[in-house]
């Protein structure tokens, strides 16, 4: 699950040699660029409307990034009881069930494993993996069913019935990858859920590039109509497109330009304080907000089912 830490260092994403520009979705040249922020070109591709960030960060970079995640966020005292918590996943679960019978379950980019626990307690036999062995280990020690590994190279003694990326895909390079690969470790007739942030949901229209969102943890920027697009290029017809998440005072800060890179602790703080409130009248009211934004999708993320054409 994508939660705001910090960046990866503008040095990461230089390039060794110059190189041809091409959308990581669609290979279309028909790139520009958009605009700069933190010392790195985002580009739009006038093809499929994806932005991005070219170069990207080598495989090597990404890996101790996100370890260091592992160590300095995930793993802290009173967080790691909310990231396992099925309230942290309550609008992903909603549309698994939905979409979904009970089956077997692969979650690509689990972190601690969350969504796994979750999906297990609803009847799924769930695992997961990811590339950061300091955020695995957080859920294995309390008996979730994870491992550290690469998605692309790792193997899997048998085929799913589901595969979710939630908030994965957007911090991938050459996410096309990650597609094929989840195409082929489905079943025929499986389910691919995923979610990125919606690049034209109500902040980004608000606010655009001043949103902490818009940062180098972020290689891939899709929107609610050219993501459902993008997975049925894949084989796959799609079974629902819903958009949630607002935070009106993240929103008020990063426009009055307040937004300061969290460390850990002060996220930390943050998290525990939104687990707080969600037991509270206040969520019923923040989910009705959501309701109203998905009408329009506008909300900041969005999240796609699509099974896997026969």
């Amino acid at each position: 699950m994508d939660t705001y830490v910090g960046e990866i260092s503008a040095a990461a994403f230089q390039p060794e040699v110059l190189r041809t520009v091409r959308c990581p979705c669609c290979e279309s040249e028909q790139v520009s660029v958009s605009f700069q922020k933190g010392g790195v070109d985002y580009y739009a591709c006038r093809s499929c409307r994806l932005t991005f960030v070219f170069p990207w960060p080598d495989d090597r970079t990404l890996q101790n990034h996100y370890d260091d995640y592992g160590r300095r966020y995930y793993s802290l005292d009173g967080l790691k009881d909310f990231l396992l918590s099925s309230k942290h996943y309550y609008r992903e679960l909603a549309l698994l069930l939905r979409t979904t019978r009970p089956g077997t379950l692969l979650d690509v980019g689990c972190s601690v494993g969350g969504f796994v626990r979750a999906a297990a307690e609803r009847g799924y036999t769930a695992e997961g993996i990811d590339i950061s062995p300091s955020s695995v280990a957080v859920g294995q020690r309390v008996g979730v069913n994870v491992r550290a590994g690469d998605f692309l190279s790792s193997s899997f003694a048998n085929k799913f019935d589901v595969i979710t990326m939630w908030a994965t895909l957007e911090h991938l390079p050459g996410p096309n990858r990650y597609i094929a690969r989840a195409r082929e470790l489905l079943r025929p007739g499986g389910v691919l859920l995923a979610s990125v942030p919606n690049y034209r949901g109500i902040t980004q229209r608000l606010i655009g590039a001043r949103d902490r969102y818009v940062c180098l943890d972020h290689l891939n920027y899709w929107t609610a109509r050219g993501f459902p697009a993008y997975l049925r290029r894949f084989d796959f017809d799609v079974l629902g497109v819903v958009t949630y998440g607002f935070n009106p005072i993240t929103l008020v800060n990063d426009w009055r330009g307040r937004r300061q890179p969290c460390d850990c602790e002060q996220m930390a703080v943050e998290q525990k304080s939104s687990a707080s409130w969600k037991d509270t009248w206040i969520v019923h009211i923040h989910r009705v907000v959501e309701k109203l934004l998905n009408l329009g999708s506008l909300g900041d993320s969005v999240a796609v089912a699509g099974r896997l054409r026969d």
